[in-house]
């Protein structure tokens, strides 16, 4: 069957998103087992993810298998699929979701659970995984996450941990060879597979391990990218030119589950770039990675693309510089003349909570970066920062309109046209991390602080001051740290109508959900003692806990930890991959 939504298209916005037939979009006839991998947000949010171009590239290269994709509805199209009957369907075949084998949703972001629900729900699925029937198909979740598995359990029959390189192959080879078998059969096939938690079977049993790919020079290319018909968030080619990051950032998620760094060589790096942009026609290539300019063999790259592409002016897009002036002259590489705006990321705004979070760069590097951006002809700079860290005080939280205000004073005779923007997020800890048993602030110390940064910012002349939303924090914090009882809190939040929660505000039902629910605000946000077992110690990331209260505690005592390629932190990893911190370009020749 296939969902036919010609008729409707020009009633709806942006209607190429549903039509599914893109540039290197991929459409098979015979397959033994299929699948759809569903992005829960809009197809332009979707399309400018990484992890689904990847996925999308090699899981069709699996004889016997087909994968196509799906995308939350928008707000209009959805209207119309309800008023009409038509359930969610895949982008390539309109194949009704429910028509699958396997359903898989990528979770990049908490807040796109609801969004998951509402797919099963226009699909005719049940929520819940125990009331599926051999008439549904196996759903399951991806994606970061999934370092905490334990908030969507009870609505997925198996969830992937880790890398998708190669656990998501081996799964749509397992399902081939089981096609035609019951749920049971195929679920069981996959039992064993790193990476791979079914709650029915490992729930209290067994750690899983994080699934993780050791060495991305032998990872199949995703050279053929699709190309969308609408311009999307990140419209350009995108190449990850190396995993993982070396710093040590305590805050961070990403640069501890990523672990430990991989490098591809600089000529396999070369040979996906070159056939990404023959096989897409783009002009512009993003050499994605955590820390890119860490990459060992950066220079050699940029200045192999400018010798090859410079005639073309191919556009290069570095996602993540690091603070210090080499960044800028890496940055003047690549912008073509064009300069648009800097950015910065020092963290926080005091050097004390600098090396709390152990982000390793000084208030020195900071302003003589700065300085550097704006003599070479950046006018626009942006600095992000996060306020609710571990052992803040107001004198750190004054500390981030001090150091904008240096760098105006520094910067201003350079440039009359000079302007700076101060984005200022609260901080949520997450799973995995040093910070995981920390408190997060409830909304009366969010509205304290944010009141004293804006006293301090209004009216200055060169400075503007952005605060990401209190409530999404709030409510981040419930998710990334919950258990199974938050699965109830997005169940509920879902039926009070919350969905697409980045593109309208729907703060209030998740709020009378947690209300209605009684959910303990202290049990989500506060401190956690570290003899708890914690919802997410189910999954093994590689690291241990020791490492862990290691790092919190030369938080505290303001101690940094070396980067990894420096002097190993012993956090855990080489018991798992013994090569960890050697798996760089130069050694993989």
């Amino acid at each position: 069957m296939s969902v036919d939504i010609k008729k409707y298209l020009l009633s709806v916005e942006k209607p190429a998103q549903y039509l599914g037939n893109e540039v290197n979009s991929v459409h098979k006839k015979e397959f033994k087992a299929n699948m759809c991998l569903y992005f829960p947000d809009i197809y332009e949010v979707g399309m400018s993810n990484v992890g689904i171009r990847i996925l999308y590239s090699i899981m069709n290269n699996v004889e016997g298998f087909s994968l196509e994709r799906g995308f939350s509805p928008m707000a209009d199209m959805e209207e119309v699929m309800r008023a009409n009957n038509l359930p969610a369907f895949s982008i390539e075949s309109k194949t009704p979701l429910k028509e699958f084998d396997v359903l898989g949703f990528s979770f990049s972001y908490e807040m796109s659970y609801t969004n998951a629900l509402n797919a099963l729900d226009l699909a005719g699925i049940p929520l819940h995984s125990a009331e599926r029937t051999e008439d549904d198909p196996l759903v399951m979740a991806g994606g970061t996450c999934m370092m905490n598995p334990a908030p969507v359990e009870k609505f997925m029959d198996f969830i992937v941990i880790g890398d998708g390189e190669d656990v998501m192959p081996e799964i749509a080879r397992r399902m081939v060879a089981n096609a035609g078998r019951s749920r049971e059969e195929k679920l069981m096939a996959l039992d064993g597979l790193d990476g791979v938690y079914i709650p029915k079977i490992h729930r209290g049993k067994k750690r899983i391990k994080r699934a993780i790919v050791m060495d991305l020079n032998k990872a199949e290319y995703y050279d053929k990218q699709i190309v969308p018909y609408i311009n999307i968030v990140h419209d350009r080619a995108a190449v990850e030119i190396q995993r993982g990051c070396t710093r040590g950032c305590r805050f961070c998620q990403a640069g501890m589950v990523y672990r430990p760094v991989r490098e591809r060589t600089l000529e396999n790096n070369l040979d996906l770039i070159g056939k990404t942009l023959d096989a897409t026609g783009y002009s512009e290539v993003s050499l994605s990675s955590l820390s890119s300019s860490d990459y060992t063999k950066i220079g050699p790259l940029l200045e192999t693309l400018q010798t090859k592409y410079g005639k073309d002016n191919l556009g290069i897009a570095l996602p993540s510089l690091r603070m210090n002036p080499s960044s800028v002259e890496v940055a003047e590489k690549i912008t073509s003349g064009k300069k648009t705006g800097f950015t910065f990321a020092p963290e926080a705004g005091s050097q004390r909570m600098r090396d709390v979070i152990n982000k390793g760069v000084d208030e020195k590097e900071i302003l003589d970066t700065a300085e550097a951006a704006v003599k070479a002809g950046w006018h626009t700079l942006k600095f992000y920062f996060m306020i609710g860290l571990p052992y803040e005080t107001d004198e750190d939280v004054a500390g981030i309109y001090e150091l904008a205000q240096k760098v105006v004073d520094l910067c201003r005779p350079i440039s009359k046209r000079l302007q700076i923007t101060v984005s200022v997020s609260n901080f949520v800890p997450k799973p995995h991390t040093p910070f995981q048993w920390a408190e997060q602030m409830d909304f009366s110390e969010m509205e304290r602080k944010h009141k004293l940064l804006r006293e301090l910012f209004d009216r200055k002349r060169h400075l503007g001051l952005k605060i990401h939303r209190m409530n999404t924090s709030y409510l981040e914090g419930f998710l990334s740290r919950g258990d199974e009882r938050t699965g109830d809190l997005v169940e509920k939040a879902f039926r009070n109508g919350a969905k697409l929660d980045d593109h309208r505000n729907t703060s209030e039902m998740w709020l009378s959900a947690i209300e209605e629910l009684g959910l303990d605000e202290k049990k989500y946000l506060g401190e956690r003692s570290f003899d708890d077992e914690l919802p997410w110690d189910v999954v093994d990331t590689g690291f241990s806990k020791e490492f862990l209260l290691r790092e919190l505690k030369k938080a505290e005592e303001l101690a940094l930890t070396p980067d990894c390629r420096e002097n190993c932190a012993a956090c855990g990893m080489k018991t798992r991959i013994a090569e960890c911190g050697t798996l760089i370009a130069d050694n993989l020749k």
